[in-house]
């Protein structure tokens, strides 16, 4: 392996290894030499599907074979006629696609291409080029991939590397397991490297879906990670890039380039330094929270095109913008002065409409440079990327003047002359350039002189060819002789035999005779076959030269790879911050007032996502104030349907929009920056881990109260419902209580609830206000009018909301003779003062279906008939008896106590 790249493999000597190589079971293959030469690749890679290159195909062969034509929906054929070599094929000029397709099912594909042109010496060679993972596969166009990540261990924490392969961004930094959870959450990297003895079901139970790659422990060794980085970057410590040297979170970083050399073949020099990832300096949204308040549409079925935070925002015009974007919202700022900044720029960009319009135009016609000069830094790029690196750079003189004298200029005085560049690409690349470079047509005539000489060769074949036969008529005399061609012998001179025969002809010595016929004779020339060999090698030559210019050009773009990224980070920024703009003008969004406090005040708060789906009726605002030293937990009551986790919801949005630099829907807002947002939303059973509605609720609860900081805003809607009603409004109550004085904390909280019980602790705790969903009853009946007024609802509402669902007339009734019926025999005990230290949940009975227990019991005993029970139906019934006369006991004495 001396002189290979990183993970590249070299092959055995052939002859006897290669039988060696034969799977086990196909001792009665006839070993041809394709064969044995597709066996020695499939040994260094077996745990890679196999692309073996074969003219215009990339070919599959055994359980490869079976395998790829189940994912990709292709003809399983055979190679041979016994049918004992299944092979299936995916066209070379769309392999990408394929490509796609087996890494988002979790394959690896090994793509062995011929390196050596067809000949009659001898097989074609072939060498695998690089590995397909599905972390580090970078699609032609833009969608989700090319995304790694390592962890590790440091101490108690974990250091964490994240890396875009399609933009060459590395960020590393150490976290809690917490907040290394909901980093690796959102950037749902393809494939997670972590060492072979860190237990990912432990530290990071929810992000196993990502690929999982153990590793030996010394892949990630700080020490030896640092002298790779060092090495590679050429750099003297770590620290110029906010890391520090021997860190974990080098050796993080470490491992993940390492990876990246492993199968790239070390076409990794476009990732020119590390970025610092800090827990101080975005807000924290867990995986939960970004569910729960439906920040992206992750839902397959819907396109991407949900109802979304994310869709009401993009107005991008770029693929560069929107992926910005997703970042921005994945991780909102708690730097004051950088917010300020996007706000700054935002709100010029609101007030000047002629430059915003123009620059969304323009920015509309740029392209991913990023995506392109990474694709072609990993030797995967087309004409194509170079071709939007071109137009890119074309397009910038008339950017560039529009963010000048502006608060734009903050992200756009940093780039680079692009002018040298831009010129050389102009000139030398076609305007329609072609996805595969061996198709041509990749330089403009003009631009090389060589090229230009091939190219008149090959248009003025015929041309040429009849001015050499007339030059041939004058010196010989000769005039009735004639050009041809055939595939045998190529051009030719032909005389008539009538002309030979009558003598009127005196062949020259230079005449070379090729054929004879019957009424002719062919002849050639030793100029005219250096003509020949001259047009006929036209196309070749202008393939190679053309080849040559083209990687000339890409090696001198690449060589400003670090400045050409910058140049994309700032068209993304450009783009988002437009986008901002444009959502503000058209929806009336205001810029909030944001500040190093604690509270939250905004009046008349609109939810963006509702608001903009809304096209019958106006949405109905509401006002949000949570203030530290007053009032800073809002207990929220009322019926379902009414608006509460709109109202639960809004708060949250409005504080990921403010701190990414976004104008809020309101008609002013006062915020204090918040560090983390907690939710418990909705119910939903986690099946696939085996865990309940009741347990995913509790563990979302847990995670809040032990994570909860000064600064959190947490939102917390219907806890305990998924368990019985004492069960639920005792962890509620108690719930309530922590966060009011038993956290050590003073977190804001948004807490909305069916239990009314728990409307009564605003007595006793100064930071708690009872609001509610206002509702209007009429003869017709029940209408929700979305507001929220101060004070706590009366009552749930819940047989009107059936009735709007639409239940039967016959279950409404029912259902109305019992609630009459619980209520007339409900009976609760009186809460206890205030005492200022925690209190006891006041004695709530729990209902059951019919009153009294004891009497149920008598009943279903007197309804049995022993003589029809078999021993096992018996033994049931037994035990459920006897739990429910627990349950009677367990309730009469709470209700007594």
């Amino acid at each position: 392996m001396n002189g290979a790249a990183p993970g590249e493999r070299t092959l055995p000597e052939r002859g006897e290894a290669a039988l060696e190589v034969i799977p086990s079971g196909l001792s009665g293959v006839k070993m041809t030499p394709m064969l044995s030469q597709y066996f020695e690749w499939k040994k260094l890679y077996p745990d890679c599907i196999l692309f073996f290159r074969m003219g215009d195909f990339y070919e599959m062969f055994f359980d490869d074979a079976v395998k790829a034509s189940s994912i990709l929906d292709i003809t399983l054929t055979a190679r041979d006629a016994e049918k004992s070599i299944p092979m299936a094929g995916v066209p070379w000029h769309a392999v990408n696609g394929y490509l796609g397709r087996l890494v988002r099912a979790g394959c690896k594909v090994a793509i062995c291409e011929q390196i050596t042109e067809p000949s009659n010496k001898g097989i074609v060679e072939r060498k695998v080029i690089r590995i397909v993972t599905p972390g580090t596969y970078v699609p032609e166009e833009a969608g989700s991939g090319g995304r790694l990540a390592a962890v590790c261990r440091a101490g108690k924490e974990l250091a964490v590397a994240l890396l875009s392969v399609e933009t060459g961004r590395l960020e590393a930094g150490v976290f809690s397991k917490g907040e290394a959870a909901a980093l690796l959450g959102s950037f749902a990297p393809g494939e997670l490297l972590h060492p072979a003895s860190l237990s990912l079901s432990e530290w990071l139970p929810l992000v196993g879906d990502f690929f999982p790659l153990p590793r030996e422990d010394e892949f990630f060794s700080p020490a030896q990670g640092t002298r790779r980085l060092l090495q590679q970057w050429k750099t003297a410590t770590l620290a110029s890039f906010g890391l520090e040297d021997g860190s974990p979170a080098a050796g993080a970083a470490a491992a993940v380039l390492a990876y990246l050399h492993e199968t790239q073949f070390g076409a990794v020099e476009y990732v020119k330094r590390a970025h610092p990832l800090r827990s101080s300096e975005h807000l924290h949204l867990d995986v939960t929270t970004g569910r729960n308040l439906e920040l992206f549409d992750t839902r397959q079925e819907q396109n991407g095109d949900a109802p979304s935070l994310y869709r009401t925002l993009n107005r991008c015009r770029s693929t560069m913008g929107r992926r910005l974007l997703r970042e921005w919202m994945l991780r909102p700022l708690l730097d004051l002065d950088e917010v300020r900044r996007r706000q700054d720029a935002v709100g010029w960009l609101v007030e000047n409409s002629g430059e915003r319009r123009a620059l969304r135009d323009l920015l509309g016609e740029c392209r991913d440079v990023e995506r392109s000069s990474s694709r072609l830094s990993l030797g995967t790029g087309t004409p194509k990327d170079l071709g939007a690196i071109r137009d890119t750079l074309y397009l910038l003189p008339s950017i560039l003047p529009l963010c000048a004298d502006s608060p734009l200029s903050r992200w756009t005085g940093g780039i680079a002359d692009f002018t040298a560049l831009r010129e050389e690409l102009c000139a030398a690349l076609e305007d329609d350039l072609p996805r595969n470079r061996a198709q041509g047509g990749l330089i403009r005539s003009g631009y090389d002189a060589e090229l230009d000489e091939w190219r008149g060769v090959e248009a003025g074949a015929s041309d040429m060819m009849d001015a050499y036969v007339e030059k041939v008529r004058e010196s010989t005399g000769i005039s009735r002789i004639k050009p041809g061609y055939n595939k045998v012998f190529g051009y030719y001179l032909e005389v008539s035999r009538a002309a030979l025969n009558a003598g009127e002809v005196e062949l020259p010595g230079w005449f070379i005779r090729k054929q004879t016929l019957v009424n002719a004779e062919r002849f050639i020339t030793q100029e005219m076959k250096e003509l020949e060999e001259r047009i006929a090698s036209a196309a070749s030559e202008i393939s190679r030269r053309e080849g040559a210019l083209f990687d000339g050009l890409t090696e001198r773009t690449l060589a400003r790879v670090e400045e050409l990224q910058h140049l994309g980070s700032v068209l993304s920024a450009l783009d988002v911050l437009t986008s901002f703009a444009e959502v503000a003008r058209e929806r009336g969004y205001i810029r909030p007032e944001l500040n190093d406090g604690y509270d939250i005040v905004v009046r008349n708060a609109r939810h963006p996502v509702v608001e903009e789906c809304l096209t019958d009726s106006p949405f109905v605002p509401n006002s949000i104030a949570l203030r530290r030293s007053e009032k800073r937990i809002a207990l929220i009551t009322g019926p379902n349907m009414a608006g509460k986790s709109t109202y639960l919801r809004t708060a949250a949005l409005l504080v990921v929009m403010a701190q990414i630099g976004c104008f809020v829907p309101a008609e002013s807002a006062s915020m204090g920056l918040c560090d983390r947002i907690f939710t418990r939303i909705g119910a939903r059973d986690d099946l696939a881990r085996g865990s309940s509605t009741f347990m995913v609720e509790m563990v979302e609860t847990a995670n809040i109260l032990n994570n909860l900081t000064e600064r959190s805003l947490v939102i917390l809607d219907e806890v305990g419902r998924g368990t019985s009603t004492y069960d639920g409004m005792s962890i509620a109550w108690a719930v309530l209580e922590h966060l009011a004085e038993g956290c050590g904390r003073s977190p804001k909280v948004l807490f909305a609830t069916h239990y009314h019980e728990l409307t009564c602790l605003d007595e006793r705790y100064p930071q708690i206000e009872n609001l509610s969903m206002a509702v209007k009853e009429d003869a017709d009946g029940i209408f929700f009018l979305h507001q929220v007024v101060k004070g706590s609802a009366d009552r749930s509402y819940g047989i009107e909301v059936a009735r709007l669902a639409g239940l039967p007339r016959p279950v409404l009734k029912r259902a109305f003779e019992l609630l009459q019926r619980f209520e007339k025999e409900e009976k609760c005990a009186a809460p206890a003062q205030h005492t200022g230290k925690r209190k006891e949940i006041p004695g709530v009975r729990q209902m059951t279906l019919f009153e009294p227990v004891r009497s149920g019991i008598v009943e279903e005993l007197a309804a049995m008939t022993p003589d029809s029970l078999t021993p096992f139906r018996a033994l049931e019934l037994l035990y459920a008896l006897v739990e429910k006369s627990r349950e009677a006991i367990r309730c009469e004495n709470l209700s007594s106590s």
